[in-house]
């Protein structure tokens, strides 16, 4: 079966080196990269919606080549995305392979609080951001490493990458994504699902109401572990990343086919 990977924001195609090295003699990989990002079409601007638009003409193409549902593994924004296109694009996924996910539910007070606020606050504090993010971008990306050489390995890729200069970014950042700031995806996933966090030192869900939801929504087709890395796991920790991923998808691959 296929497996579509979304990256993160300010990822891309080299954001799945190590998965694309360990599985590219075994399975059908299509790597994703949003509008703006890695050798995609340049833009002046771009949010969530057109990412998740993207995403979706994205999977619509590994559909119409490979004739069968895809394995979907999303990282951080990308997590999101695939959260969404599991809900939207029936029929179309086997699985969800998420690495530390954005995410955010519709019933927590503190979002409902926060999004009047920040419609209000973000187009103000927007440009600082972006400046601060600028000028502290290096320090952020490499404390979601634990594995300092690996960091300072990727750090070209995603400074070349960012797109620092997107006014939607920083908006969005106090708004919420457009369309999707409200939406539970979890409630309405059905496909089998793992989540991978990186601990940090701490095992425990960074998003536990991400992780009940699943838990009660999918049962024994749910698994959630997290374990020691930072943010970018996958190119962090990649060997254990890796395993997980390949047992998922030998796993799910199996009884999909079984079934069809």
């Amino acid at each position: 079966m296929p497996v579509l990977f979304l990256h993160g924001l300010g990822g891309g195609a080299w954001s799945w080196k190590p998965q694309r090295a360990a599985l590219r003699d075994t399975r059908r990989l299509f790597l994703w990269e949003a509008r703006g990002h890695g050798a995609a079409t340049p833009v002046d601007d771009a949010g969530f919606a057109d990412y998740y638009a993207d995403a979706r003409e994205g999977l619509a193409a590994v559909l119409d080549d490979a004739h069968r549902p895809a394995f979907v593994v999303g990282h951080s924004a990308g997590g999101l995305l695939a959260l969404a296109l599991a809900c939207d694009v029936a029929g179309g996924i086997a699985g969800l392979f998420l690495i530390d996910p954005a995410y955010g539910t519709g019933d927590e007070l503190i979002l409902r609080l926060w999004l009047p606020l920040g419609r209000v606050a973000g187009p103000l504090a927007a440009p600082l951001t972006a400046r601060l993010t600028r000028r502290l971008l290096p320090r952020l990306f490499a404390r979601g490493f634990e594995d300092r050489a690996r960091a300072e390995e990727a750090w070209p890729d995603q400074a070349a990458q960012m797109p620092f200069e997107y006014p939607r970014i920083y908006r969005e950042g106090f708004t919420g994504p457009a369309g999707f700031e409200l939406r539970d995806f979890a409630r309405e996933i059905s496909d089998p699902t793992f989540l991978l966090e990186g601990s940090g030192g701490f095992r425990r869900p960074r998003f536990p109401r991400l992780v009940q939801t699943l838990q009660e929504r999918l049962g024994d087709d749910f698994r959630y572990e997290a374990i020691p890395g930072g943010h970018y796991l996958q190119l962090d920790r990649p060997d254990e990343v890796n395993e997980r991923l390949g047992t998922f998808l030998a796993t799910y691959a199996a009884t999909r086919e079984a079934a069809r």
